[in-house]
């Protein structure tokens, strides 16, 4: 099991992936940056530069996202198994994590790209239709 330490700062790489893994909690969940904001109450600003890398973030931080988000503790530092986060989830913490962090990371570049190149096809397509 692993135990949060109050005030401890994470390099910048264990930052982003427990960013993207709260990000994908969050879409899994239907929960927007604006409810996290209200649940934490604060700025939805603030949730915006958390997840999008802007700081390291803090383990008390990830703790009261974790409390918001009405997930476990150490959910955002490993895999959970199955779909369902609760009592019943059985939670992975061995070298297979970093893999799937990975090979999710890849997935999202992958579709940062595609959503580049639609973003660029549609704006050619508009300048020609001008």
């Amino acid at each position: 099991m692993l135990f949060l330490k109050i005030g401890v700062f994470m390099t910048r790489k264990q930052s982003e992936n427990v960013a993207q893994k709260i990000k994908i909690f969050m879409m899994e969940n239907g929960i927007s940056q604006r409810e996290l904001a209200k649940k934490m109450k604060v700025a939805p600003q603030t949730v915006s530069q958390f997840l999008g890398g802007k700081y390291d973030l803090r383990m008390e931080t990830i703790e009261k996202i974790s409390k918001a988000l009405g997930a476990p503790g150490n959910y955002f530092f490993a895999e959970v198994k199955g779909s369902a986060v609760g009592p019943s989830a059985q939670v992975r913490t061995d070298g297979e994590t970093k893999k799937d962090i990975a090979l999710i990371m890849a997935k999202i570049t992958a579709l940062e790209s595609k959503i580049e190149n639609l973003e660029l096809k549609y704006n050619l397509l508009k300048k020609e239709n001008k």
